[in-house]
């Protein structure tokens, strides 16, 4: 148990400064803006996640995000709490598989001696390695950390069926990990094949006596695949796959490269990064020494495999657990990721503490007997200054995620590219700094013609309507997803409405909702522009559209009656008006329109008291005012009418209504003669 304990507290020590750290990038798809996480009730609700989020396929991972949605809500710590639980299971669970396989008569006899204390350097190595520190960090990878650790629990358990003692409950065990698996990540597909590929290198002599002895076994966890295929075939996702958008063999060629970067991070782990970006175009020409490389690589892991099984074991397995990520399966909007290293650095480090062991003990008898002390000391400094090194790269990792604005810097510093940029640009932006945010949105535009939205949006923030516009067609023209191109013509015809540009603005709005008849935004924007304009018998047939699919909106029935105010339809409006009221009674907009309609309709008590209403839902509303100084004054009430006028102009000095009507009561009271009553805004 002493080194069980020993690996907790380091795991714990070395994550404590990252207990606190924000919600990042795809948590605010797969935690924040996730309804299924708000209810536990159905208890099946949690496990349909929204489609095209990184828990989409990942059930499992949704319903624990639910669990701590329910004990604490978007409170962070809650999260890495369990993010952070399940690296430090997970490490304990490799130093179980590798003490179990050296400890056993199948591992190397002159390692066996020495079993837990590898077991340790290992567990501990990958424990403790920053390249992992994303799966505590960045929350949303509690779905490589569940898959890594339901991953190691399917190979302990396979492990521990082996032994005579409660075979077939382990076995259970074994099949049951791999089927949630299944559902947690996609990468745990592999974990059948690498049981037999365990059984193969450290229980039997060869593949066709592990299945003669394990076919029953083999086939359970087989029938995972089943589930892993539902799951696929039920939660398509637009961005990994065949149909991604990305050939294979541009993928491909990308991995060669970005697999030799994660070597390289494994053993020098110096420039991690959050964001690399898309998949670059790339020929043959470009990457043929990293895939001369990664060649080589592939073919020594499989002779090693069948010469050296126990050595081919742990490269075949880093090779394995890699490739549905990082070979020729497409994923769109991710050419590279250092958390997909997470489980394959795993055998890398198992493989690097054996490797230590099996030359020291090969040297040993060469060392004299008088420094044998100083060699185990010197031996023990050195894993121990390794381990110590890679802590403290971790803790200095875990700080860059502290801030978006400091993690997104680092990312462009030592990865430069668009996406990222545009990251570090929105992160600037919340932390008002505006300026520096631009800059990042030219640059990022550069090769990630995305941007040029996020561009365009700030650009208008700014004022600058012209190049704003610029961008957002240029957006437009490029983007190949018609939502995206939507949202953008709206972005341009709100630029055109605010330059005074009506009919262009008009033309935007009506050409997405010609193209998106079911988007709700586009045609609420084009029938209040069609209304602002003048052309109200064009906004009552919009807004009826709106209302056949939601009848009690009650904004799109104020706005309605607003319309058929405007258009003369003054029964239309009053009808309108009182439907809304029958839904919200304080919808004082339509307290406000009733009112005037009532007022030109003569009714001027009626008026007055639903004038009185609204002033009653808002004593400020300086329509409400006139309204109610109109009906006052109808009932020959001049002194409040005035009263009310005044109130009016005092709260909207540019009130023009309300400015006339109270100099026509001044010069009534004045005169002491009747005047014609005062009149209203058509449209309050």
């Amino acid at each position: 148990m002493y080194p069980v304990a020993l690996i907790v507290c380091a795991v714990v020590l070395v994550y404590w400064n990252a207990l606190d750290t924000p919600f990042i990038w795809d948590d605010r798809t797969a935690i924040v803006n996730n309804p299924t996480l708000r209810s536990l009730w159905p208890p099946w609700n949690a496990l349909v996640p929204p489609l095209d989020t990184p828990v989409s396929r990942r059930p499992l991972v949704n319903l624990t995000f639910a669990l701590n949605y329910g004990l604490h809500g978007l409170q962070v710590r809650g999260y890495h709490v369990v993010n952070l639980g399940f690296h430090a299971l997970a490490a304990c669970l490799l130093f179980a598989i590798v003490r179990r396989t050296l400890a056993s008569p199948s591992g190397p006899e002159r390692l066996r001696p020495h079993a837990p204390l590898i077991a340790l350097s290992a567990a501990l190595l990958w424990a403790l390695h920053p390249i992992a520190s994303e799966i505590v960090n960045y929350t949303t990878q509690r779905t490589s950390a569940l898959a890594g650790l339901l991953f190691l629990l399917t190979l302990y358990a396979a492990q521990r069926a082996l032994d005579i003692g409660h075979r077939r409950r382990w076995q259970v065990v074994a099949v049951g990990a791999c089927a949630c698996g299944m559902v947690a990540k996609e990468f745990v597909a592999i974990a059948p094949l690498v049981v037999v590929l365990y059984d193969r290198a450290f229980a039997f002599g060869s593949i066709r006596q592990a299945m003669a002895a394990r076919r029953t076994f083999y086939g359970a966890l087989a029938t995972t695949w089943v589930l892993l295929g539902a799951v696929l075939l039920l939660r398509p996702h637009s961005t990994a796959g065949f149909s991604a958008g990305v050939s294979v063999w541009t993928y491909a060629l990308n991995q060669t490269e970005i697999v030799l970067r994660y070597l390289r991070l494994a053993f020098w782990p110096d420039a991690l990064v959050l964001d690399y970006g898309l998949p670059r175009a790339v020929s043959l020409v470009d990457v043929w020494p990293s895939l001369l490389t990664v060649a080589a690589l592939l073919s020594a892991s499989v002779i090693a495999l069948s010469r050296w099984p126990r050595v081919g074991f742990l490269c075949a397995v880093f090779f394995l657990v890699l490739a549905p990520t990082s070979s020729i399966v497409p994923i769109a909007t991710e050419v590279a990721a250092e958390r997909r290293m997470y489980l394959p650095l795993a055998a890398l480090a198992t493989l690097a503490a054996v490797a230590a062991a099996w030359l020291l003990d090969r040297e040993w008898p060469r060392v004299p007997d008088r420094f044998r002390s100083a060699a185990r000391l010197g031996a023990f400094i050195v894993v121990a200054a390794s381990l110590a090194a890679l802590a403290f790269r971790t803790v200095d990792r875990n700080e860059e995620f502290e801030t978006r604005v400091g993690l997104w810097r680092t990312s462009i510093e030592r990865w430069p590219q668009g996406r990222a940029r545009m990251s570090y640009a929105t992160a600037l932006l919340d932390a008002q700094q505006p300026g520096p945010a631009l800059r990042q949105l030219r640059l990022a535009v550069l090769d990630y013609p995305r941007a040029r939205f996020a561009l365009g949006n700030e650009l208008a923030a700014q004022g600058r309507y012209d190049e704003a516009a610029h961008e957002l067609a240029a957006f437009v023209a490029a983007e190949p997803l018609q939502v995206n191109r939507a949202r953008a013509q709206m972005l341009r015809a709100q630029i055109f409405a605010r330059q005074g540009r009506i009919e262009d603005a008009l033309a935007q709005y009506g050409a997405i909702v010609k193209r998106f008849p079911s988007m709700i935004e586009p045609r609420v924007r084009f029938a209040d522009a069609l209304l602002t304009s003048g052309r109200a018998q064009d906004a009552i047939a919009q807004y009826r559209t709106l209302l056949e699919r939601q009848p009690d909106q009650v904004d799109w029935l104020v706005r309605l009656g607003h319309a058929l105010a405007a258009s003369g339809g003054v029964e239309g409006a009053a009808i309108s008006y009182r439907r809304a009221l029958a839904v919200n009674p304080r919808a004082g907009g339509a307290q406000v329109g009733l009112a005037g309609v009532l007022l030109d309709a003569g009714r001027f008590r009626e008026g007055g008291i639903h004038a009185e209403a609204a002033l009653a839902l808002d004593p400020r509303n300086a329509a409400a005012h006139n309204l109610l100084g109109v009906a006052r004054a109808m009932e020959g009430r001049l002194n409040d009418a005035v009263a009310h006028f005044r109130a009016a102009i005092a709260i909207d000095p540019r009130h023009q209504q309300a400015l006339g009507n109270l100099a026509r009561a001044e010069r009534q009271l004045a005169a002491g003669a009747p005047e014609p009553a005062p009149g209203r805004l058509h449209q309050p």
